[in-house]
């Protein structure tokens, strides 16, 4: 890229850069070549000035407060996903916890301008009932209790770091949003279960008289409004910002002396940032030329003097720029995995027709530009068949696959393989209507887009049907396990990360930080409470029809997963075992619901490598031996010790 720095070789980056409030420093957390540290680059002079050790194993984000010295880091020490909190003095290097982190999530709720010293930070436990809201001081380090045990999903504050809204969910499922508690009786918005997915708040205007909101505009459409907000008082629309159909309104940002918005991401296919005030367009247009691809913005500082900016690709993890509006002055800051090359990877996102006349949108990623393979026009095929292709699931279900840089789907590529990546029903992002579409169809309408879309891969000749595997993570692993079990289509093979084995046991148990969640799982999931619910739960739960799975599995689970409990795969795992099918299990001590340490990274990707090489070409790669790993492995009578890959087998024992 003319003319923009190039960023320093840090090691991986853990979350976005951040800009302290003066617009002196940026700076962003790396792991290190040993332990993690905060990187601190001067904006005036562009170089590096600082690096300060951290006192948490696994941190994941950094922000900076409104203290120029002073930010708040976020780490998960254990692996157990309890997120912990850290005061960041980045002049004296003083990592301080913020609260009790023990058996609990925390996360920043809110930051001012109008009270740079405090933030609000929110707690939530396991024990459904701890779930409290604290002022702390980021000089003394005192802390003011403002609600516990609240029990409320969401509390939403404003520039004064008052609380102004609770939010509650309903026995259907439905969302209630008011003011103060509910007991009071002021109800400000009721958000129906139809709604509830795809309603955000996003702030305050700067004198409190409206809250931005984005909320559905019927089964297809989403738009930004503005809600008047008056004490005590129902609200009502006044501005509808901007409307889009069949996409998505992601990050806002909004002109600090008014809250007003005046950029915002919208999404269907890719990414696009929309000036929604005129006066930002050229520099939009400025931004996009000099990137060459679409800029996401992250934040603005000292009156648009800067910039943060991410760029996103899918042959590049995400890279991260600051830039200068009025001089046109763009330099590169980090990268979330710098040092590392361009995967040799093509994206291309199509409009896929499913059978009930709906279109899923669908990611078509291989190790070179997606052609499909053509007809020689004598009624038979090409010499040269589609590469092995692979049906790839994302999690949640509610959440989509992006066209940009995804780990998993990067990786899958580079091994050679043509990766699938539907955004099936129950996805998030395409309005409403797409997300209900899914409600009570796990197992159901939602393996239908899945089967739908493979079936059209493989007609336009993306996929050889001969060589499919099928991959996937969490709500992705429950897919491609019961696809594998209820598919007429013969796959070579199904990887299953973190996955949902067994419907009934997850829904009875689901994580106290989801105890607030529960009733809208149970109308979209299924209620184990309703004997036919329940009995149609376990038909539909992998754990019960492992017998008719054909091909092999490899599963990989985290024993410490505070989502999914590892449990889920052990279960599984036997039912495997008890009906003589051919299935791995790798268990990973200290970690949690995605694998993150390195050197487990390293001997996961070398266990899926050999796995899919085996069974998708008829070979076995040579994968370094990763230095360190806490993997266990279990086979199945059928899978014997002997497939394990030879160069792993030492660094196991």
């Amino acid at each position: 890229m003319t003319g923009a720095h190039q960023p320093p070789r840090i090691g991986e980056v853990t979350g976005p850069p951040s800009m302290s409030v003066d617009g002196r420093h940026v700076a962003w957390l790396s792991s290190g070549d040993t332990a993690p540290r905060l990187v601190l680059l001067d904006v005036a002079g562009r170089t590096e000035c600082r690096r300060v050790n951290s006192r948490a194993t696994r941190t994941r984000a950094f922000v900076w407060s409104y203290l120029p010295d002073v930010g708040v880091a976020v780490a998960d020490g254990t692996g157990s996903e309890n997120w912990a909190l850290f005061r960041v003095g980045v002049d004296t290097g003083d990592w301080t916890p913020l609260g009790d982190p023990s058996d609990a999530q925390m996360r920043v709720a809110a930051l001012s301008p109008r009270r740079p010293a405090e933030v609000v930070i929110a707690t939530n436990g396991r024990d459904p009932q701890h779930h409290d809201y604290d002022l702390v001081c980021l000089r003394t380090g005192g802390q003011t209790r403002l609600l516990e045990n609240t029990g409320y999903s969401a509390v939403y504050f404003d520039e004064a770091l008052e609380p102004r809204l609770v939010e509650t969910v309903n026995a259907d499922g439905s969302r209630s949003l008011w003011h103060g508690p509910p007991a009071q009786g002021r109800l400000f918005l009721q958000v129906p279960h139809e709604e509830a997915l795809c309603t955000r708040f996003i702030h305050f205007s700067a004198d409190g008289g409206l809250a931005y909101f984005v909320l559905p505009g019927g089964p297809d459409s989403m738009r930004l409004v503005g809600l008047r907000y008056v004490e005590g008082e129902p609200a009502t629309v006044v501005d509808t910002v901007i409307a889009v159909r069949r996409a998505d309104i992601g990050r806002v940002l909004a002109a600090p002396s008014t809250g007003r918005p005046q950029l915002v991401e919208v999404e269907r296919f890719r990414r696009r940032t929309v000036a929604l005030d005129a006066s930002l367009e050229p520099a939009l247009r400025a931004l996009r030329r000099r990137l060459g691809s679409e800029p996401a913005l992250l934040e603005r500082r000292l009156g648009d003097r800067y910039w943060l900016v991410a760029a996103h690709r899918p042959d590049v993890d995400t890279r991260y720029f600051a830039y200068e509006p009025i001089r046109d002055d763009l330099w590169a800051l980090s990268a979330a995995r710098a040092g590392r090359e361009r995967r040799p990877v093509s994206c291309r996102a199509v409009d896929v027709p499913v059978r009930d006349g709906h279109r899923a949108v669908t990611y078509l990623t291989g190790p070179a530009v997606i052609r499909p393979v053509q007809s020689t026009g004598t009624g038979r095929t090409a010499p040269e068949p589609p590469p092995p292709a692979v049906l790839l699931v994302h999690g949640g279900p509610w959440r989509r696959s992006r066209w940009e840089y995804d780990e998993r789907r990067a990786w899958l590529a580079g091994q050679g393989l043509t990766v699938i990546e539907p955004n099936f029903r129950g996805s998030t992002g395409f309005g409403a209507g797409w997300v209900n579409a899914g409600d009570r169809q796990w197992g159901a309408a939602m393996q239908d887009d899945l089967e739908d879309t493979l079936n059209w891969a493989i007609r336009r000749g993306y996929a050889d049907p001969s060589r499919l595997a099928l991959v996937g993570g969490s709500y992705g692993g429950y897919a491609v396990l019961q696809l594998a079990a209820t598919s007429v289509r013969e796959f070579r093979c199904v990887i299953a990360t973190s996955p949902v084995t067994d419907l009934v046991a997850f829904v009875q148990a689901l994580p106290g930080y989801w105890q607030t969640a529960a009733p809208m799982v149970h109308r979209r999931v299924g209620d184990p409470a309703d004997a036919g619910q329940c009995r149609l739960m376990t038909q539909l739960s992998p754990v019960s029809n492992a017998a008719s799975i054909r091909c092999p599995v490899l599963l990989v689970h985290g024993v410490n997963d505070s989502r999914v409990p590892a449990e889920m795969t052990t279960s599984m795992f036997m039912a495997l075992a008890r009906a003589d099918r051919d299935a791995t299990v790798a268990l990973f001590p200290g970690e949690g619901h995605e694998i993150v340490s390195t050197g487990n990274r390293l001997a996961c990707d070398a266990l899926q490598a050999a796995f899919l090489a085996r069974h998708l070409r008829g070979a076995e790669p040579a994968e370094p031996t990763p230095a360190t790993t806490t993997m266990r492995l279990l086979h199945t009578p059928r899978r014997s010790c002997a497939d394990t890959p030879r160069q792993m087998q030492g660094a196991l024992r």
